[in-house]
């Protein structure tokens, strides 16, 4: 009889050297957390299984939902795509750049509308005169 490719020579020598290092007073206690350690894999594995069991009767339940429309349905629903729509937006012919600099009290000019500096006598876009 081999178990782990061990025969039974080898798993008493393994025993003996086991009882050796832990005692006697230690080999139950040194089982029962075996046992409880081969317990609680068991118990993982089987809450592993029984999630992938539970996904996969979804995936199930959903592509025999699917079967039940039939091919006609399915040609019949548009595909789902993601699509962006943009409007025309009109574009005003003259766009008015600001400039940081130009950002104060000065108000703004009245031939073109941009911002006038404080003490400027001039607009710097059109060169009109600062009332």
């Amino acid at each position: 009889m081999k178990l782990f490719g061990l025969g039974m020579p080898e798993l008493i020598i393994i025993l003996l050297v086991i009882l050796v290092i832990f005692g006697p007073k230690n080999l139950p206690k040194l089982g029962s957390a075996l046992g409880k350690a081969v317990k609680g894999v068991r118990e993982g594995v089987d809450s592993v299984n029984t999630e992938l069991d539970a996904a996969k009767e979804s995936v199930d339940s959903v592509s025999k939902d699917k079967d039940k429309k039939g091919k006609n349905a399915k040609e019949s629903e548009p595909p789902i795509t993601a699509t962006a729509v943009v409007e025309d937006v009109p574009v005003a012919e003259e766009t008015v750049i600001i400039e940081e600099e130009a950002f104060s009290d000065g108000g703004f000019c009245s031939q073109c509308g941009a911002p006038l500096e404080s003490d400027a006598k001039f607009c710097k876009k059109c060169g009109a005169a600062n009332s």
